[in-house]
C-alpha cells in the first residue's frame, strides 16, 4: 500500500489547491480503457475526487473563512460577493458572477460524479489488492458523503445520486428529503469508518482517516439535532487516543508550524497546498498595508463575545473598562483580531480615522476596514511567511476538522440531552485550558448551554462554523437583523498606541442586515439548475 499512498499523496498535494481546474471529460464521455488501465490512472481519478470536493479552504476552495461574512462574526466590505447579497437580504436564485459562483458551486455535482465514476471502475484495476481497494473506496465514499453533508446544510434536501448517469438521466432525479440525505451520509460514514486507517504516514498527510469520518458524522448529527449520534461519534474520536491540543493557538494557523508533530496532533483533516504553484490565496485576508484585500472585517459583536481573562463576559466582569476595551481579554481575541492601537508588523494599527461614509482607516497606513477591525487569524507576521509577502503563493493549509470541535461537540451533545453535565463541563474546560482561560463553573443545563455556544464562537471564529451554528440554534433572526457595529470613534497615539475614544457609541457599517427566517436558513438552488431539470422545476427552496 505504501507505494500507492506515495503516488496518490504526491498527486493530491498538487491537486488539492486553489485555482486548479482539471480538464475532465463529462461522465458520459469517460473511457474506462483510458482512465483505469493501471494503478496510477486510478489514483489520478481519486485525486480528482479530492480536488473537486473542495472540502474547505481559501478563496475558490470552499470559502469557509468568508462564510463568517454572513454571520454576526464578520462583515464583507465588497458588494459583489454572495455574502453581501445574503447578509442584506438581496440575493436571488439567478445571481451570477465570479464571486457569486464560488458559493453557487456548493450545489455542483462534479465531485459526486467523479466519486461515483471512481467507485464503479476501481475494481477493474487488477494490480491493486482487494484490501487496498477497500481503503480507496472508503476515501471516495467519505468525499462523496462530505459533499452531500454540505449540500444538506446549505440547501436542505438534494437529489441523491450514487451511480454514473447516462446523458440526460440526471434530469429525472428529484430532490430527496433533508432527512434522507442525512440518513444516507450517516450510513455511509458508519460503514466506511472501519475501512479507513487511524493514522497516516507523513507522505499521506491530508488524506482521509477514520477520525475524519467520525468527526464528520459528529458534525452532521449535531447539526440535525441527533444528539445521541453526535455524542457517540465524538466519543469514538476521543477514544482513538491519538489527538490532543497544540499549545500555541495562534501558531496553529501559521504555515511555518505545519510540520510540527505537536501541532498536527490537533488536526484531524486539513486541505493541503503546495506553494508556489498551488497557493492558499491568504493575501485576501491581510490588511491593505500588507498588500492584501482585507476581505473579512470582524464585527464589534464578535469582539464583545471574547471574555475577559477572568473568564467573565464584559457585562459581568466589574474589572472591565469600556474605555480600555482591548485590555485583559481572552488570548484568542489577540490571536484572531487586529484592533486599534495594536502593534502589528512593526506598526501601530490605526483604524480610527474616518475617510469616507461608513469607512474607517488610517489613509497613510492603508489599514482599510469598514468595522475598524482586521483579521489576524491565519495572517502570520510577515517575518514568519516563507517569502515575507502574503501576495506570493503560500502553502498554508486549511483545517477542515480539529480536535476542539470534537470536544465541544461531545460537550454540547451531552448538554442537550441533560446528561453527564460534569463531563460536558470538563470538555469545555479542556479547550479553555489550552489558552489559560479559567474553568467554567456553571453546572446547570442552561448555564452550560450558554457557555458551550460562546466557546464555539470564539474558538472557531473565521473557520466557517458559525453559520451552521446560527442555523441549527435558530438564532439568526435575532443576531442578523439590523445594523452592523464596529469600533468607537476616536484617536490612536501613533507613538504609544494609546486609544482615546471620542464617543460612547459604536459606528454602524453599511446598510442594515436583513434575515428572513422563513427563507434565509437555506441557500437558493441556482435557477439555471432548476430550469435544466424536469424533476427539479418548481422545487426551489421556500420563498426564494
Amino acid at each position: 500500500m505504501k507505494k500507492i499512498i506515495v503516488a496518490l499523496a504526491t498527486l493530491a498535494s498538487l491537486q488539492l489547491a486553489s485555482c486548479v481546474k482539471l480538464e475532465r471529460q463529462p461522465t458520459d464521455g469517460y473511457s474506462t480503457d483510458q482512465y483505469f488501465t493501471n494503478k496510477q490512472a486510478a489514483l489520478d481519478n481519486l485525486a480528482s475526487v479530492y480536488q473537486l470536493t473542495k472540502m474547505s479552504g481559501f478563496f475558490e476552495d470552499g470559502n469557509s473563512i468568508l462564510l463568517d461574512d454572513i454571520t454576526d462574526n464578520a462583515y464583507c466590505p465588497f458588494t459583489n460577493q454572495l455574502t453581501s447579497f445574503i447578509a442584506l437580504g438581496t440575493a436571488t436564485p439567478s445571481l451570477t458572477g465570479k464571486y457569486v459562483d464560488l458559493y453557487r458551486g456548493y450545489f455542483s455535482y462534479e465531485g459526486i460524479k467523479t466519486a461515483n465514476y471512481f467507485l464503479e471502475n476501481i475494481d477493474k484495476v487488477s494490480t491493486i489488492s482487494d484490501e487496498d481497494k477497500k481503503e480507496l473506496k472508503a476515501e471516495a465514499r467519505f468525499l462523496r458523503a462530505f459533499n452531500y453533508a454540505r449540500k444538506m446544510m446549505f440547501f436542505g434536501g438534494v437529489p441523491i445520486v450514487t451511480k454514473v448517469l447516462s446523458y440526460g438521466e440526471e434530469n429525472s432525479y428529484p430532490r430527496n428529503t433533508e432527512k434522507e440525505v442525512t440518513d444516507f451520509v450517516d450510513s455511509e460514514l458508519e460503514s466506511i469508518a472501519p475501512d479507513l486507517p487511524i493514522t497516516r504516514e507523513d507522505a499521506d498527510y491530508g488524506r482521509v482517516t477514520r477520525g475524519a469520518a467520525l468527526a464528520l458524522k459528529a458534525r452532521v448529527d449535531l447539526f440535525v439535532g441527533n444528539y445521541s449520534g453526535a455524542e457517540k461519534a465524538a466519543k469514538d474520536v476521543i477514544d482513538l487516543g491519538i489527538y490532543g491540543l497544540y499549545d500555541n493557538y495562534e501558531g496553529l494557523f501559521w504555515e511555518k508550524n505545519q510540520t510540527d508533530p505537536n501541532r498536527n496532533k490537533e488536526v484531524i483533516l486539513e486541505v493541503t497546498y503546495k506553494a508556489p504553484t498551488w497557493a492558499s490565496w491568504i493575501d485576501a485576508l491581510y490588511t491593505v498595508e500588507e498588500g492584501g484585500w482585507n476581505s473579512v472585517n470582524p464585527t464589534q459583536s464578535l469582539v464583545d463575545a471574547y471574555e475577559t481573562k477572568n473568564g467573565k463576559s464584559i457585562m459581568d466582569d466589574p474589572t472591565y473598562n469600556p474605555d480600555k476595551p482591548y485590555e485583559n481579554r481572552d488570548p484568542r481575541f489577540y490571536a484572531s483580531i487586529i484592533y486599534p492601537g495594536e502593534t502589528w508588523n512593526g506598526r501601530i494599527f490605526n483604524s480610527l480615522e474616518p475617510v469616507g461614509p461608513d469607512e474607517y482607516y488610517n489613509s497613510s497606513k492603508g489599514n482599510r476596514s469598514r468595522t475598524g477591525y482586521c483579521l489576524r487569524k491565519y495572517c502570520a507576521p510577515l517575518v514568519d511567511l516563507p517569502n515575507g509577502d502574503p501576495a506570493d503563493g503560500q502553502g498554508l493549509s486549511f483545517i477542515v476538522f480539529r480536535y476542539p470541535e470534537v470536544l465541544l461537540t461531545y460537550a454540547e451533545a451531552l448538554i442537550e440531552q441533560n446528561k453527564d453535565l460534569p463531563t460536558a463541563a470538563a470538555m469545555i474546560n479542556e479547550v479553555r485550558k489550552r489558552v489559560n482561560m479559567p474553568a467554567v463553573t456553571e453546572s446547570s443545563q442552561a448555564g452550560l448551554r450558554a457557555r458551550v455556544r460562546n466557546e464555539r464562537r470564539v474558538e472557531f471564529a473565521f473557520e466557517g462554523l458559525r453559520w451552521y451554528d446560527m442555523k441549527r440554534w435558530k438564532i439568526a433572526a435575532e443576531v442578523m437583523n439590523g445594523p452592523v457595529y464596529g469600533v468607537r470613534p476616536g484617536k490612536v497615539n501613533m507613538t504609544t498606541g494609546v486609544v482615546t475614544f471620542s464617543s460612547p457609541n459604536h459606528i454602524t457599517v453599511g446598510a442594515d442586515r436583513v434575515f428572513n427566517p422563513d427563507r434565509d436558513y437555506y441557500f437558493p438552488i441556482p435557477q439555471e439548475t432548476l430550469d435544466a431539470s424536469d424533476a427539479l422545476k418548481g422545487h426551489q427552496n421556500p420563498n426564494w
